[in-house]
């Protein structure tokens, strides 16, 4: 049996719009968090002290996580374990699970300052996904 192409073509269209929307970060949070693969992107480099919003959204190909925490050391500097984690001593608030395109939304009381923003999925703090945060 041939279908005709525009019946295919009505299929895939059909199809598509039966697809979930991508997520977005809302535009209320005070800190936009794009977590790539092996990257992550913060919208502000400092935030004031007390509530603040952080929208997350996992940009990359595989599930990532959020940990903030608030350290003295330099955000790349962080003493790693040897399951391949970065110690989170400091923790402040965690998204331990971010599927791909997913958007989670937390808010922390933060204390002015300085924290870093990190994937403490296995090997992924040591790869690159860290970013340093001020609070002022």
């Amino acid at each position: 049996m041939r279908l005709s192409r525009a019946l295919l073509l009505g299929i895939a269209v059909a199809v598509a719009g039966c697809a979930p929307a991508a997520e977005n970060i809302p535009a209320d949070v005070d800190v936009a968090v794009h977590m790539q693969d092996y990257k992550v992107i913060l919208s502000v480099a400092t935030a004031k002290a007390g509530t603040v919003r952080f929208g997350i959204k996992n940009e990359g190909n595989m599930e990532h996580s959020f940990e903030l925490i608030k350290t003295d050391l330099p955000f790349d500097k962080l003493p790693t374990t040897g399951d391949a984690k970065a110690k989170e001593d400091g923790l402040v608030k965690q998204v331990k699970s971010l599927g791909v395109g997913k958007v989670s939304v937390v808010s922390a009381d933060l204390a002015a300052g300085t924290y870093v923003v990190i994937c403490n999925i296995a090997g992924h703090y040591q790869l690159g996904m860290r970013a340093a945060l001020t609070v002022q």
